[in-house]
């Protein structure tokens, strides 16, 4: 596979006579000589061939940059637009890939290759863009930020809803996110007024935000002002001072310590609607690209205000149309569902379409006299119906309600609401009545089904022994069932307050208890209740524990009902704490043996290496004295381990010291003292990005190499272990990858505890304790980083560390 360097050096003089040739037919190219065209363009090539040989590393970036600048200014000077310098770079790329385009893929250069050589091009184009427009990528994203932001106000104002926000109401904050976008100190707005000869303040903001209330005049649009000649200019204005500007400014605004101004008018669809002006603190002018970004963002706030108008007209036609249909109130009022209207004069039903829907019936099947209504109601319900049907006419009752079972097209019965609202003539005389009819099936289903499910509850707290309380905060009424008052060892028919409560529980838990209680009932806390306590009726029997859990309920931001359980976790509670006591015995007792064996270790260890400084050792004492150092290492391992597990458990975790270091190169350092442990296997090694940080060199290297010696043990022996580093902001990056077989899912959940080893696999010899991975993630936590592990069949298994540049 032939590589971007090779096409372009051995087409070198091929690709400068094309390009020189194709740049001439460009208008801003005619009269230039030969090498103007040309300009960099042979050394740029170099560069492009450097990057395909090594990337984006080293001066071959410097290189390419100083060239891009270099062309893209000669450029300028000669006239040439943005169009034309771009269509340049476009022209590069189309050359050096019309070389290989033509030949079998396995000739063209591989797609990491053609990557970069295109990234390259299109970093060159961006440039130009900036280099005409003064507008950079971070200027563009910053301007997609405020503009999502102003779109999401724009769905809160537009809403579909009768309870979407009015307008009026959020004109600060768009205008504040305006505000902010343009780095002012105070902005404003204006909106032309109903007669299209004032405007009219609508709000002001960060200084300016005073201003709402005391400059309220109207401003004439053909007046002498500031404001008025926003209103007549195409362009955006700026005002130099406003503090020395005179009439032509507000009072307020003159007064506010904000000087220069720029501002334009709301102009959507041809059509004024208002102006727009902001505010800063010091005398400067404003760059062309700072009036660019102005225009896209007041252009985008003049679309939400004019739709947000034409919203509010329209609820506000609909509204009066509403008012004005009497059928529509009433149905309204009925809580519409399926409609029904009564002709009381001439005897007649007619339905809407709904009721094909509901009940299985046409309309028409439906309608008709009062009879096709009637008898389709459940025998067992039809005379109370229907008597009381005719009952609330005959007393001039205007409104009528009733529920019954109503027989639908397929045999069965529904469960329906029925009610309806009377219409009288200007006598009295009831000539219509309108209603509703709703399906409540589903609803009283589900109000048996909740109170089965109640009388399960009740049973099951009686069979776990849980006790219930209900806690009134408004009245301060705070009720216990009997097992509640067993816990506390209360008389049955003893009365509960809150104070005696508090009273009940142990001296050193009110405190505690008291603080919880007063968070559940704020709503910030989402009404989330869980403490466990001590009573004081056993204190001179050993200590009984009591857990409590609850949920307040809130109306208007006021918790207006606290309930929960208590239980009895005495015993349970009993038997964590001796647990505790036997693991915390048994981590001491490992951390005492495993320093008091150290001195005996390093005693072996140093006179084995002074047995092997001897000259005259035969070769199977060297092996024994070998076999002994490894054994030895291996133990001095282990201790090492179990007293970083120690340390990790009961010293309050892995001490560190902290000292600045390069990133990538300590972990190639480490990488390669693994490596001469394991000459046979391939370790590849990748780094990018900015590596300085401090961190301690010493752990951070217990993690590299347990990483990779996990790797190399649990992958086949023919396979390489890549491990990457990457530089990100504020943060590295370290991944481990090995292929072979997956980590079981099972022991995923668990794999950085302590004794917890993978599958078999790897050398016997250099099996550990089970401790590596929970050091290794202690380690990392010490940091303030963070490790995680990813195991498939396909994809190999990966851990990956994140760390932390400095100390937080």
């Amino acid at each position: 596979m032939t590589t971007v360097a090779e096409f372009i050096e051995k087409n070198r003089e091929r690709l400068i006579e094309r390009y020189t040739e194709e740049v001439g037919r460009l208008d801003a190219a005619r009269g230039l000589s030969p090498y103007e065209r040309t300009d960099t363009f042979p050394e740029y090539l170099s560069t492009l061939a450097a990057i395909s040989r090594q990337g984006h590393r080293g001066d071959t970036t410097k290189t390419a940059r100083r060239l891009e600048e270099t062309h893209i200014g000669q450029r300028v000077r000669l006239g040439f637009n943005q169009e034309e310098v771009t269509s340049e770079y476009v022209l590069m790329g189309r050359l050096i890939s019309g070389l290989w385009e033509d030949l079998p893929l396995e000739q063209q250069p591989s797609q990491e290759d053609t990557r970069l050589l295109f990234e390259e091009l299109k970093g060159a184009m961006d440039q130009v863009v900036v280099t005409f427009s003064g507008y950079s990528q971070e200027d563009r994203q910053r301007e997609k930020r405020f503009l999502l932001r102003l779109n999401a106000l724009a769905s809160e104002v537009m809403g579909e809803d009768e309870h979407s926000i009015p307008l009026e109401e959020r004109l600060g904050a768009l205008v504040e996110v305006v505000q902010e976008a343009m780095r002012a100190d105070g902005a404003a707005l204006l909106l032309l007024g109903s007669g299209g000869r004032t405007l009219i303040p609508a709000t002001y903001t960060g200084r300016w935000r005073a201003l709402t209330e005391t400059e309220t005049e109207l401003v004439p649009v053909d007046a002498p002002s500031f404001v008025a000649s926003l209103a007549a200019s195409e362009e955006p204005l700026e005002l130099p001072d406003a503090a020395s500007a005179g009439p032509a400014v507000a009072e307020g605004v003159r007064q506010s310590g904000l000087h220069s101004l720029l501002g334009l008018r709301l102009w959507p669809h041809g059509k004024l609607l208002g102006v727009f002006y902001l505010g800063i603190a010091e005398l400067r002018p404003f760059e062309p690209q700072a009036k660019r970004y102005l225009e896209t963002l007041v252009d985008y706030l003049s679309g939400i205000i004019q739709k947000a108008l034409l919203l509010q007209q329209l609820r506000q036609t609909n509204e009066r149309l509403r008012k004005s249909e009497t059928l529509h109130r009433l149905a309204t009022e009925a809580i519409s569902d399926a409609i029904w209207e009564w002709n009381i004069q001439t005897g007649t039903i007619t339905w809407s379409g709904v009721v094909e829907k509901l009940f299985g019936y046409t309309r028409e099947q439906l309608g008709g006299p009062f009879s096709s209504w009637s008898d389709k109601i459940h025998p067992e319900d039809r005379e109370r119906v229907v008597h009381g049907f005719h009952e609330a006419l005959a007393r001039g009752e205007l409104r009528w309600r009733d529920e019954y079972r109503f027989l639908l097209r397929d045999g069965g019965y529904a469960h329906v609401t029925d009610h309806g609202l009377v219409e009288q003539d200007a006598s009295g005389r009831p000539v219509r009545m309108v209603g509703a009819m709703q399906d409540i099936t589903a609803r009283k289903a589900a109000s048996e089904a909740l109170r089965a499910s109640e009388d399960r509850l009740r049973m099951a707290v009686r069979a776990t022994e849980l006790g219930t309380w209900d806690f009134n905060p408004v009245t301060g009424i705070l009720r216990w069932d009997d097992r509640c008052k067993a816990l506390f060892e209360l008389p049955l028919e003893s009365e509960v307050t809150y104070d005696g409560f508090m009273a009940a529980l142990h001296p050193e838990d009110r405190e505690r208890a008291r603080t919880a209680v007063e968070w559940a009932l704020q709503p910030a806390s989402g009404g989330e209740y869980d403490i466990e306590f001590r009573p004081l009726g056993r204190m001179g029997q050993g200590a009984r524990w009591v857990r409590s859990i609850g949920r307040a309920y809130f109306e208007g931001g006021r918790a207006v009902r606290f309930i929960g359980t208590a239980q009895d976790i005495s015993e349970r509670k009993h038997q964590q704490q001796e647990a505790q006591k036997r693991a915390e015995f048994a981590e001491q007792l490992i951390g005492i043996v495993s320093h008091d064996l150290r001195n005996p270790l390093n005693a072996i260890t140093l006179s084995v290496a002074a047995l092997l400084r001897q000259e005259d050792l035969g070769e199977r004492q060297a092996k024994g004295l070998a076999r002994i150092s490894a054994a030895t290492e291996r133990a001095t391992r282990m201790i090492r381990d179990l007293l970083d597990f120690t340390r990790a458990r009961l010293g309050g975790g892995i001490p560190l010291e902290r000292r600045p270091l390069d990133f990538h190169s300590h972990c190639r350092q480490v990488v390669e003292e693994v490596r001469l442990a394991h000459p046979d296997r391939e370790v590849e090694v990748v780094g990018r990005g900015e590596g300085a940080g401090e961190w301690d060199g010493d752990r951070l290297a217990q993690v590299i190499t347990n990483l990779v010696n996990n790797a190399l043990a649990y992958s086949p022996s023919g396979t390489p272990v890549r491990m990457e580093t990457l530089g990100e902001d504020g943060t590295v990056m370290l991944s481990v990858h090995n292929a072979g077989r997956p980590i079981p899912p099972e022991l995923l959940p668990r794999l950085f505890e302590p004794m917890t080893r993978g599958r078999l696999g790897g050398d016997a010899a250099s099996r550990s304790i089970g401790l590596g991975l929970f050091i290794v993630a202690n380690i990392v936590h010490a940091h303030r980083g963070t490790i995680e592990v990813r195991s498939e069949e396909a994809a190999g298994t990966t851990f990956t560390v994140r760390l932390p540049r400095h100390a937080s």
